[in-house]
């Protein structure tokens, strides 16, 4: 009895030894599993908006036809910004992408009444930039996001002017990055999105005099892009050469828009836009804008149905091919 009784002691602790040890294994291996799945775990990539994507959150309700100091300018900021914070730009003034400024504003955009006072107002553009090895040297490409908020109790959503060109401009912007990543540029890459355009190109004016009062860059050039791919506007890019000074960026954009198959004529069309502030700041530039869409703007029928969001995206891969190809030339 005395002998089965150890005999049976000796089993139990054994049996004990041997359960313990499978759940001391059976727990390292739980550990284990977790540990490297922890290693193995890669932050998902983060999702830069399509083309239509931007053009259909800068048009809607939200947005409210983003007008200068309305919550749906300020919601575009905040829009803008974080994109380009996911799509990894710097900054360019400060910590912020924001770069602040003050201009004339109106409650309503159009005709002004008497009720209708003037105020002094701080708004801001949305800047960021891809530093290049040579930090003296940009090229400024550029597009507005403001429209004219509302006409007759409807919002004008100005998806061809100027969603179309914010679109085209994130996407380059992201094209850029990525190809920086390999291959740094010998310049900056500034990726202006300019508000006040609307209002006599009040946010690019106040970026041309930052940018010269505080002597940000020695040599530069800007490529602007306002109101692209209207499929009932004009086949061809109105390419029209109206600078004094910018003959040369003209002739070296048609060769890549000649390569990667964009029509464009010697044509202009009617009105300003963002360009003129350089111009008038003695800066190269070019206006990259479709013929035949004046009949097409500040209407309640610019909406994003009427865009063709293929010519968009081939538009900006050739800005981006343009851009790359003419890494570090100087265009003055």
């Amino acid at each position: 009895m005395k002998l089965i009784l150890k005999l049976g002691t000796i089993i139990a602790i054994s049996l004990a030894f041997s359960s313990c040890s499978y759940g001391v294994s059976k727990q390292n291996t739980k550990e284990e599993t977790k540990s490297n799945e922890q290693l193995v775990q890669v932050q998902a990539p983060v999702k830069i908006p399509t083309i239509q994507e931007t053009v259909n959150t800068l048009c809607s309700d939200e947005f409210e036809g983003r007008l200068v100091v309305s919550k749906g300018n300020e919601k575009v900021g905040e829009y803008i910004s974080k994109t380009f914070k996911d799509i990894g730009l710097a900054s360019l003034f400060g910590d912020s992408y924001y770069e602040p400024y003050a201009q004339e504003v109106y409650k309503k955009y159009g005709v002004i009444d008497k009720n209708d006072k003037s105020e002094n107002k701080g708004v801001h553009n949305v800047i960021g930039v891809i530093k290049g090895k040579d930090s003296k040297n940009a090229v400024f490409i550029s597009a507005h996001f403001d429209h004219v908020g509302y006409e007759d109790g409807k919002i004008i959503r100005g998806a061809l002017d100027d969603a179309s060109g914010m679109s085209a401009l994130i996407k380059i912007a992201h094209t850029l990055k990525e190809y920086s990543k390999e291959k740094p540029f010998d310049m900056d890459i500034v990726l202006c999105a300019f508000n006040g355009e609307e209002e006599a190109l009040s946010g690019s004016r106040a970026f041309v005099n930052d940018i010269k009062s505080k002597s940000v860059y020695s040599n530069m050039y800007n490529i602007n892009i306002d109101c692209i791919g209207a499929k009932k506007g004009g086949t061809n890019l109105a390419l029209k050469d109206k600078s004094k000074i910018s003959g040369k960026l003209y002739n070296a954009i048609k060769v890549t828009l000649k390569k990667d198959n964009i029509g464009f004529g010697d044509t202009a069309v009617k009105g300003s836009g963002d360009h003129m502030s350089f111009e008038r700041a003695n800066i190269p530039n070019v206006f990259i804008v479709q013929e035949g869409i004046e009949k097409l703007v500040h209407k309640p029928t610019d909406t994003p149905d009427i865009l063709d969001y293929g010519q968009i995206y081939r538009i900006a891969n050739a800005i981006s091919d343009f851009v790359e190809a003419n890494n570090g030339v100087i265009f003055n």
